[in-house]
């Protein structure tokens, strides 16, 4: 009641201060005080009318005197004054009023009040989140709803349209509109944006080599070589186009272009790049490799002398400097489609798969159209036993490539496979989704059926599985009796479970049926040595 009491007051003294009633500092205290001290006025007036009837009807001195001892031990040892003065002093101060002592006032703000207010509310919250927490394992456990997560759009064609019309003459964002239209293969239009900003800037190599680029994805190198003649000879070192020139994709026609830029500048970096290219094609590596660190320190901008070196590296053999280079490379251009190139085919040869498929994830992000890039994407995630990822990309390059033969052969095998797990791992009904999938991309199951066992026979191998490993070579040898790699296959899966007998065996089969079975071979001769 007390609380509810105080609610109520301040939320009077609250309305009052926002109407502008009361000022500032409010005295709830002093409001308090003077209705008590009305109270004691009224107790203390009756009290004086008692006291005038009692003085009417006084006692005799008899008994005044009967009740004195009584009081005298009770009292303190002080004289006590005569009848005669204790009389009159009665008589004057009877009618004298005694005023009552008034209460000090204490201010006490609104803010205070509305502070303490907030104190409690606050109390109550945490008492009842308390009470809460307490009790929620009382209660069903509530499943959580999943939020799906979209991710961000990609700029559409529009886009791309309408940011060119705002800025016409800002070479980037053209080029942004040309090389969406490229990726769309909408040569057309990409050919009228970069005439559009050739027209607008005759002088600047930037323009031609737009043109260039645009002419060789195209295919039609003479017209490319045409546009790169331009851009170096208003720039001799334009670094864009001798880094394209410098590649190993580069055609003859590109190279001519190259040849003559350096007889016309001599001391410029095409000069140097020449140079390297022809120790190379002689197999000059060292020398290659020297060139290209004078070149580099000379001309350190340009990132083509780094790529140069890389190969001169890796055809010696040294494959930790030549991925050092090819790195350093992309970190001076990340649109070096050939240095991501390189970089993932080293890492495939190593035997680094899902590093090999990141990089040529890099150049698919680059060039969405490049197919072999999909394509080495797929096969290195499919030999990291990624079969989902490997499918996925296989998916994408059929967008592209729609009778592509390889893929036609090794997508239904990662579906397979998938499939295989899925099923033994009680997941049946994914298990039947992927396999209508491998169907549904070629429903010629023996032409893809043994390749998908083998794989899971190695794959088996690997995890230590070595009875599900036999059984799906043996699974291959039922559908091709011929097969030679299973039989290798099935050889290995013995030779690790000890049983080198039956390894011998199975490998000499594999010569019988391919004498040409390196693999075998090399496994018998070890077991020979053993």
């Amino acid at each position: 009641m007390r609380i509810k009491f105080f609610h109520w007051i301040t939320r009077l003294l609250l309305l009052a201060f926002l109407a502008g009633a009361l000022p500032i500092h409010t005295n709830f205290n002093s409001v308090v005080a003077q209705e008590q001290e009305k109270k004691k006025k009224k107790k203390k007036s009756s009290k004086k009318k008692k006291s005038s009837s009692k003085k009417k009807k006084k006692p005799s001195k008899k008994k005044t005197q009967k009740k004195r001892p009584t009081k005298k031990k009770k009292s303190s040892k002080k004289k006590k004054p005569s009848k005669k003065k204790r009389s009159s002093r009665s008589k004057r101060s009877a009618p004298k009023k005694v005023a009552a002592t008034p209460v000090p006032k204490k201010e006490v703000s609104v803010m205070q009040l509305t502070g303490e207010l907030f104190d409690y509310t606050n109390k109550m919250k945490t008492s009842s989140q308390r009470l809460a927490h307490a009790t929620r394992y009382l209660e069903s456990p509530q499943k959580k709803e999943v939020v799906r997560i979209e991710s961000k759009s990609k700029y559409t064609t529009q886009d791309y349209e309408s940011a060119a019309q705002k800025t016409p003459y800002d070479i980037r964002t053209q080029r942004q509109l040309g090389m969406h239209y490229e990726q769309s293969h909408d040569w057309e239009n990409a050919k009228d944006v970069y005439l559009r900003v050739l027209t607008r800037n005759p002088l600047n190599p930037d323009a031609h080599f737009y043109l260039g680029n645009m002419y060789q994805n195209m295919g039609d190198m003479v017209k490319a070589r045409q546009s790169y003649e331009e851009a170096l000879s208003l720039d001799p070192s334009h670094r864009a186009t001798l880094d394209i020139l410098a590649t190993g994709r580069s055609s003859s026609e590109n190279t001519t272009v190259l040849e003559q830029s350096a007889v016309r500048n001599p001391d410029g970096p095409a000069q140097q790049l020449t140079l390297i290219k022809q120790k190379l094609n002689s197999g000059d590596f060292e020398d290659a490799i020297k060139l290209a660190v004078l070149a580099k320190e000379k001309f350190p901008e340009h990132g083509g002398f780094v790529f140069l070196q890389g190969r001169a590296y890796e055809e010696l053999g040294e494959v930790d400097r030549a991925k050092s280079s090819y790195q350093n490379a992309i970190k001076m251009d990340s649109r070096n489609e050939d240095a991501h190139l390189s970089l993932g085919h080293l890492y495939f040869n190593q035997g680094k798969y899902v590093y090999a498929a990141l990089a040529f994830s890099d150049v698919v992000y680059l060039n969405n159209y490049d197919v072999d890039a999909r394509y080495m994407q797929g096969l290195s995630y499919f030999n990291a036993n990624e079969w989902g990822r490997a499918a996925v990309a296989w998916e994408d390059l059929l967008h592209y490539s729609p009778q592509h033969p390889l893929v036609k052969t090794l997508l239904p095998q990662a579906y397979y496979i998938m499939a295989v797990e899925y099923n033994r791992l009680g997941e049946s009904s994914l298990g039947r989704t992927s396999f209508s999938k491998a169907l549904s991309v070629n429903n010629h199951s023996r032409s893809w059926l043994p390749g998908a066992m083998r794989s899971l026979g190695k794959y088996y191998r690997e995890k230590g599985m070595h009875k599900e490993s036999l059984v799906a070579y043996q699974e291959v040898v039922e559908l091709k009796p011929m097969d030679a790699e299973a039989y290798t296959g099935m050889g290995i899966t013995y030779w690790k479970m000890n049983e080198h007998q039956l390894a011998k065996a199975a490998w000499q089969r594999s010569l019988e049926l391919n004498p040409d079975s390196n693999e075998a071979r090399g496994w018998l001769m070890i077991a020979q040595q053993g």
